[in-house]
């Protein structure tokens, strides 16, 4: 049989500027996008680079600091890191030591913070001497006990765990983590280094249910998803909903679409306005990102004015989405929205102030996909992030499928 040329792919205008919007709005490098589309990384750095050079010929942010601004952030920088070193320890210092602490306690956090500040600097803002700290240390040479150094091994695993996931993991996810890592611990015992060392988790707020109004009922839209959302398998049921986030500038509404089963983030848009454009943005980036989407997934929002419009029904049947909303004013129907908008600003968003919302859509943008897509443990996952969960998930139901047709040929 003769050799067939490969049919050339075609791309349209819209899914290279949604492919380029990868790149340029999460800050993922071109290669991992390129991997992940199923495209070229050649094909896709041109379409980078002109939709990088469109963005600046209409004045819109392209997602990286010129030379100018490194230079100028660097000098910075350099200003400020002696102001820096004088106001964090005692900052430190009033964290990790009770009022009146002994200097016993002052000792060891000097020892543990040596990498970072002079002794001489601590010695001064604890209130105590140098020659006090080597002969503290000079008595520990013997070394301590096989115990006392298990223990404090395992507090330096579980803080490290703790900074890693910026302050927000409690005892079950550190634990988890330490697992994946090779090191089996009790929770309880985690609890107790934590409790020891004086760190806490985050705990989301109590879920308050919300309502939302109804659109015009411009077509009728079905309840397709009757609060199951996770069918078992991935690209069956997307989910979405609208929240805001609160900066000195104003509102940033925030769009996202997720995977029912992965719980993934696969599409996000932000604006200063909410309004169905919000939403097909976000829509879209979710269909680029999967690219070979079943012709029976399910689109499941509240009935709000932006999910019910003539506009977002058009774009659903164009992308073959099949649209499902919940009952009005039954904040059950879409609850596994309002659990990520409860994780993102427990453990994010309202841990600072946002002074502009340029600097809130680039620090959200990296949450969602740093954080809560690639590094976050998700109990409903076990333990496991979302990306990580997808990857489990393919390879096992491909080998899955091998072994279904090694079965069906030897029979």
């Amino acid at each position: 049989m003769s050799d067939q040329k490969r049919q050339r792919r075609s791309f349209t205008p819209e899914y290279r500027i949604e492919a380029a919007n990868l790149v340029i709005d999460t800050g993922r490098s071109i290669a991992a996008v390129a991997k992940e589309i199923g495209v070229g990384e050649q094909t896709l750095g041109t379409w980078v680079k002109a939709e990088k050079d469109r963005r600046r010929a209409e004045g819109e942010p392209t997602g990286a600091l010129n030379e100018d601004e490194r230079a100028e952030l660097a000098r910075l920088r350099r200003e400020n890191f002696d102001l820096k070193q004088d106001n964090e320890f005692p900052g430190k210092s009033s964290r990790l030591l009770r009022v009146e602490a002994s200097k016993q306690e002052k000792f060891e956090l000097m020892d543990s913070e040596k990498a970072h500040y002079a002794i001489r600097r601590m010695a001064r803002l604890l209130e105590v001497t140098k020659s006090g700290y080597y002969a503290w240390k000079k008595r520990r040479q013997a070394g301590p006990s096989k115990r006392a150094r298990a223990q404090r091994n395992l507090d330096g695993q579980v803080a490290a765990v703790h900074a890693e996931s910026d302050g927000v993991y409690g005892a079950p996810r550190v634990a988890a983590q330490l697992a994946r890592q090779g090191v089996s611990v009790d929770e309880k015992t985690v609890a107790a280094s934590l409790r020891r060392q004086g760190l806490e988790g985050i705990s989301p707020r109590r879920f308050r249910p919300v309502t939302t109004l109804p659109g015009v009922a411009t077509h009728h839209i079905p309840d397709l998803v009757k609060r199951v959302w996770d069918r078992g398998e991935l690209d069956a049921v997307w989910i979405s909903d609208i929240t805001y986030l609160r900066t000195w500038e104003g509102f940033v509404y925030l769009c996202v679409i997720r995977d029912g089963c992965s719980r993934r983030v696969l599409g996000w848009a932000m604006d200063a306005r909410q309004d169905s454009d919000l939403v097909e943005r976000a829509l879209r980036m979710a269909h680029t990102l999967r690219e070979m989407v079943p012709d029976d997934v399910i689109f499941h929002a509240d009935k709000g004015a932006q999910y019910t419009s003539a506009q977002l029904h058009q774009a659903s049947v164009e992308l073959g989405l099949k649209q499902s909303v919940g009952r009005t004013g039954v904040c059950w129907d879409n609850a596994m929205s309002e659990s990520f908008w409860s994780s993102l600003k427990t453990e994010f968003f309202e841990r600072r102030v946002w002074q502009t919302r340029a600097e809130a859509m680039r620090e959200v943008a990296r949450w969602v996909e740093v954080v809560y897509n690639r590094r976050r443990l998700h109990s409903a996952l076990g333990m496991v992030p979302p990306v990580e969960f997808e990857e489990k998930f393919r390879a096992e139901h491909s080998a899955g499928r091998v072994q279904e047709e090694v079965s069906t040929q030897a029979a």
